[in-house]
């Protein structure tokens, strides 16, 4: 629970990421932080030895600290100094800070220090569990994200915190995953959709649904995924991290099961955060409203989403997948709307972006989508 597995000192990861003065002072950090926590109240008077705190603020002042990070940090010194009057839900929150900036700058395990000082220092905080099994869980740390997810779990429950109870369900399913356990996995995801539509947590409700549904499609069972997809769709929460890529892969499954409707209700939805998605969720978006808007001899249907796409497909630091499905689904636009033209271009872009280990089966399936003799004729005919 407090170190992952091969880990010989803790906190060493920490001077692994950052090398140098900065690492020092945040590896002494945290280790100071855990070793407070631990102590019980009435011994923590004399915790640090006389001239640390000096030692201490000259370490700190002769570190040049991003600026994130310099209020959480100084505060925490600071507290430090007087350890017996410390107050614990500072310090939480200054080691939150600190594990916030650490995952934004690409330092997961010092992340995990940080929140689980900070849990360390609130013992009764789901909240802070639950931290610390989101951060273990994206630096790939999978035995000590169960562990603390479970804490949460157990916490949460006990202080009536539904919000982290259910994300700690959501979580726990996602460890199953990432585990490959998909039966423990699917359980969790159904416990926390039960959990958020109990307790009126739609986030909590809206992921596990996005999880059910992606599983169920993983099986091929489209019946489940259909009633996931409106379940996800009728607790969205567009707060929540992720949530627009949601509306993508719902857009997405209706519009493969032929439902334009609820296809373009997706789509429609994700208007108004479109350019805070990256380019690549961007081109899939303007693609598949360019497929959905497209209508049997209307061409021009759906022209805005048709340029943006087109010019999107051409940026080539995009991955060749990603398009790849876009160009297809332009394909699709352009066959439902009689622009020959239009589908010729965008098989082109298809197959010249289409995996070598994919190849057959796509070039098959545009070739069926507009054969080349019912093309020929319209040829003739124009």
């Amino acid at each position: 629970m407090e170190r992952d597995l091969g880990e010989r000192l803790d906190g060493e990861r920490i001077l692994e990421e950052s090398p140098g003065d900065l690492g020092l002072l945040l590896w002494r950090t945290v280790r100071d932080v855990a070793l407070w926590a631990i102590t019980p109240e009435e011994s923590r008077a004399g915790l640090f030895a006389d001239g640390t705190a000096g030692a201490r603020l000259r370490l700190v002042t002769a570190v040049e600290l991003p600026g994130r990070l310099a209020a959480p940090v100084d505060t925490l010194h600071g507290l430090l100094g007087e350890p017996d009057r410390a107050d614990a839900e500072i310090v939480m929150l200054c080691c939150g800070e600190v594990a916030a900036w650490a995952r934004g700058a690409g330092l997961p395990h010092t992340a995990v220090a940080f929140a689980q000082a900070g849990a360390a220092a609130a013992p009764l905080s789901g909240d802070a569990a639950l931290f610390v099994g989101v951060c273990a869980l994206e630096a790939g740390q999978i035995a000590r994200a169960d562990t603390w997810m479970r804490r949460a779990l157990a916490v949460a429950r006990r202080e009536r915190n539904w919000s982290a109870y259910s994300s700690a369900l959501v979580e726990l399913g996602a460890v199953g995953e990432r585990r490959g356990k998909l039966l423990p996995a699917e359980r969790f995801y159904r416990l926390a959709m039960r959990a958020g539509r109990r307790h009126g947590e739609r986030s909590a409700q809206m992921r596990a649904a996005h999880a059910l549904f992606r599983l169920a499609r993983q099986k091929g069972e489209e019946g489940s995924a259909a009633q996931f997809a409106l379940s996800a769709q009728r607790s969205f929460d567009g707060e929540t991290a992720g949530a627009w890529n949601l509306l993508l892969d719902l857009a997405r499954f209706w519009t493969d099961v032929d439902e334009s409707g609820r296809a373009g209700g997706a789509l429609r939805r994700l208007v108004p955060a479109l350019l805070t998605l990256d380019l690549g969720g961007q081109l899939a978006a303007f693609a598949l409203t360019a497929r959905a808007q497209a209508a049997p001899g209307r061409p021009r249907s759906g022209s805005m989403a048709w340029r943006a796409a087109w010019v999107l497909l051409g940026n080539r630091e995009l991955p060749d997948a990603v398009r790849c499905a876009a160009a297809v689904d332009l394909a699709y636009a352009a066959r439902i709307g009689c622009d020959l033209r239009a589908f010729r271009a965008a098989r082109r872009a298809v197959l010249g972006l289409a995996p070598q280990a994919e190849f057959p089966a796509v070039a098959e399936r545009i070739a069926a989508l507009w054969p080349d003799g019912e093309a020929s004729r319209m040829d003739r005919a124009s």
